[in-house]
């Protein structure tokens, strides 16, 4: 095969596995980071076919200089893996708006400038795949994550608009959709809830309950390379889905967000992260 692919955030947890799992399956990986360091130890992973490159998916120069790498090398991109990602956890009363606008940059508008760069190519040769990452709480949103659960719901309705518009172009577009998965990524969120409990903060009992909870999660979660085959499967299948979701777990709370009343999902989930038994600060 050898098509050339580029994933963004490749320097560790689903990037990391979906460069390494797409260079064993015959893909020419470009693994993606702002520091190029970071990527150095999966180089040898991949047998021969993971080349390193910087890429900051906030930057728009530093966004050029990799597409015109691709040009340079004569290369037109076949897969593109936008997997870059951050997330911003607390009570959106409370998150500062700065905050907000750095989860969008990366998330979102990351994204979109990532795909414009590389998409004409794509389209003039009239094939490809894109890929994105989303996640379950884009489709069902917790309480204190809001920043991350709108990115990753607004990256939702891209990934629908831009499928139906490169289809005649033979481009194929996906969106992964992952829970809870066993990589660093937990580590930041629990970081971010902790600045939200203590006094002072007027949910901060509740934010402690899902904190506990959330704690849980990616210690417990699927392995990054489950969310990795689902890109492999999106990358060759003749027909990929428009949405994968994983783990398997997950998908019947996702179909239930979409069939029960949004009063019981509400009362699930405050039973589910202990929030309901938790009282809201003095003000």
């Amino acid at each position: 095969m050898h098509k050339p692919v580029l994933v963004t955030g490749a320097s560790s947890g689903i990037g990391e596995a979906a460069a390494v799992t797409l260079a064993r399956a015959g893909f020419r990986v470009f693994a993606a980071a702002r520091r190029i360091e970071k990527l150095k130890a999966i180089e040898g992973l991949g047998e021969g076919r993971i080349t390193a490159l910087a890429l900051d998916v906030t930057d728009e120069g530093s966004i050029a200089a990799a597409a015109e790498r691709f040009k340079a090398e004569g290369a037109v991109l076949y897969g593109l893996v936008n997997n870059a990602g951050i997330s911003v956890t607390g009570p959106i009363e409370e998150v500062p708006l700065a905050e907000w606008r750095a989860q969008f940059e990366t998330n979102l508008f990351g994204v979109v400038a990532v795909t414009k760069a590389f998409l004409p190519a794509m389209r003039a040769a009239r094939a490809g795949r894109i890929v994105n990452i989303g996640s379950v709480s884009g489709r069902l949103a917790p309480p204190f994550m809001g920043a991350y659960a709108a990115s990753k719901h607004a990256l939702e309705g891209f990934n629908d608009s831009l499928r139906r518009e490169l289809a005649p172009y033979g481009i194929k577009v996906s969106l992964i959709r992952p829970g809870f998965i066993h990589t660093p990524f937990g580590g930041p969120e629990q970081e971010g809830l902790s600045r939200y409990v203590g006094p002072g903060h007027p949910y901060s009992e509740r934010v402690a309950a899902f904190k506990a909870w959330h704690a849980k999660g990616h210690p417990n979660g699927a392995p990054p390379s489950a969310v990795a085959d689902a890109i492999a499967q999106a990358l060759t299948a003749a027909r990929p889905h428009s949405r994968y979701t994983v783990p398997a777990s997950v998908i019947p709370p996702v179909m239930l967000r979409n069939l029960l009343p949004s009063a019981i999902v509400d009362r699930a989930f405050a039973a589910t992260t202990g929030i309901d038994r938790r009282k809201e600060a003095a003000p």
